[in-house]
């Protein structure tokens, strides 16, 4: 049998070099030529590393960690003072913490630098590879602490054999009461139990089947941190979104219920019909049918008592359904009182509003012959432009024919007229002109002028008699002063 131990180097092989003899009963026989705190342990064959080399040599050597104590005493050795009867493996000296449940083989897990972390121990070896969150759970909270007493400084252990784990139910509740079946994987991983595997959750067997939009909402925005992923309302849109137009149509047989105008497939467009708005207070007729909702429904002002978030709301209900209500004034009031019964409508129509069908003798002034073939614009030119107040001038407009038209007689035929008490000067082309056509056909030379026209007058131009003269730039026919002496147009 091979020599072990110190004794099995050359120079510790003679008694002589430690142990002496022969000083008395008292004397130790051991001789430690470098202090007995200096001597070189690997030379035992068991080199002292990490934790050991910090102890002192009787915390190993001592009686309770002499494995077969019966061979020493037969030998009359002193176990308070031996240093035989050491064992190498860790069990000799230190007890099984795991209760057998490991191999004796204590360094293939922990190292003599402390008992814990075991660097040496991978769990991935096991039959429960652990991943994602499963790394970071403390063992403790796996592995159930067990009393035994067996140890009266170590009075429980880790149980490490688990019964069972196949099934994430073994260890972890089931939230959601089997109400998804027991295969937790098909929609959780153990990155982490909200990170949910969306192409294999099945929403659909929920009680709140995704359609349309909610297809593509991200599991957050209706499942909030912290809050439970079971009981919440769904019944009505207003659950889960504001209601946008604040009660607008509470008062609505349908208690403002979203699905009467929108659906899950988007919230815009509409599926509020032109069928369903002629049953409304405000049946649409003529250009209304063509104009855009939100052109009458615009955003208002924020209500009172509104989330800061909606500065804007659709306006859905209205204090009238006159024009004026949503339309401006583009007159200013120059016409309020010729649309005292109908409005606006006393003038224009729902299908135009450049249709006009206004009575112009409600103004006084008769629209005749000519007159009644002209646009409106002709006559009533734009005022205050350029500024907000711009508009076509209705009221305040001269009825005399000077007023709008030019002189072409440049005043040969101004008189003196009394106008608004004042005396002025005026043409008064009636008296010779109809609205019809700008022809003389009221003219009548014989009645109107000093020169009755008689013989061969009758027959001769106009033109031949009343020169062409020119005034100011312009061009006229000249009537007056004219003599009535045959000189005057024949010569001497």
């Amino acid at each position: 049998m091979p020599v072990k131990g110190l004794h099995a180097n050359p120079e510790y092989r003679k008694c002589v070099n430690c142990h002496s003899d022969h000083h008395g009963r008292n004397f130790k026989l051991i001789h430690w030529k470098e202090g007995e705190e200096n001597f070189e342990h690997g030379l035992t064959g068991y080199q002292l590393e990490g934790a050991h080399a910090k102890l002192q040599c009787r915390d190993c050597h001592k009686p309770a960690n002499i494995a077969n104590q019966t061979v020493l005493l037969e030998k009359k050795k002193n176990l308070e003072q031996t240093f035989l009867g050491l064992q190498q493996d860790c069990l000799s000296c230190h007890h099984d913490e795991h209760r057998g449940q490991m191999k004796k083989d204590c360094l293939s897990c922990h190292n003599m630098d402390a008992w814990k972390p075991s660097p040496g121990f991978d769990h991935n070896k096991t039959r429960f590879v652990l991943t994602g969150k499963h790394r970071d759970v403390a063992c403790e909270k796996c592995h159930p602490s067990v009393t035994d007493n067996r140890f009266p400084n170590d009075p429980s252990f880790l149980k490490f054999a688990v019964a069972k784990f196949a099934a994430c139910t073994d260890c972890h509740e089931d939230v959601h009461k089997g109400q998804f079946g027991l295969n937790c994987t098909s929609c959780h991983s153990t990155a982490g139990w909200n990170q949910i595997n969306e192409a294999r959750f099945n929403h659909d067997k929920t009680r709140f089947p995704l359609k349309g939009k909610h297809r593509q909402v991200q599991c957050e925005s209706c499942h909030k941190p912290g809050r439970p992923r079971r009981g919440l309302k769904f019944a009505k849109c207003t659950d889960c979104h504001s209601d946008f137009h604040q009660g607008q149509f509470a008062k609505r047989a349908s208690r403002g219920a979203c699905e009467e105008c929108h659906s899950v497939e988007g919230y815009s467009p509409s599926s509020f019909t032109l069928e369903k708005h002629q049953q409304t207070d405000y049946p649409l007729l003529g250009a209304h049918q063509a104009i855009p909702c939100i052109a009458c429904h615009a955003g208002g002002p924020r209500q009172k008592g509104a989330s800061r978030s909606m500065l804007k709301v659709n306006r859905f209900t209205f204090s009238g359904t006159a024009c004026q209500d949503c339309h401006k004034d583009p007159h200013f009031g120059e016409v309020d009182k010729y649309k005292q019964a109908k409005g606006c409508e006393s003038c224009h129509a729902v299908e135009s509003w450049r249709r006009v069908s206004f009575d112009h003798n409600q103004t006084g002034f008769e629209l005749r012959d000519r007159h009644a073939e002209i646009a409106c614009r002709d006559c009533h030119k734009p005022v205050a432009v350029g500024t907000p107040r711009e508009h076509l001038q209705i009221q305040g407009l001269a009825r005399d024919c000077q007023s709008c038209h030019q002189d072409v007689h440049q005043g040969q035929f101004e008189h003196a007229a009394l106008v608004g008490g004042k005396t002025v000067r005026m043409t008064d082309c009636s008296r010779c002109h109809s609205a019809y056509r700008w022809q003389p056909d009221k003219f009548d030379h014989n009645r109107h002028s000093r020169f009755p026209l008689e013989g061969g007058h009758e027959k001769v131009p106009c033109q031949d008699c009343h020169p062409k003269a020119e005034r100011n730039g312009a061009v006229f026919a000249v009537y007056k002063p004219l003599g009535t002496e045959c000189s005057n147009c024949h010569g001497k």
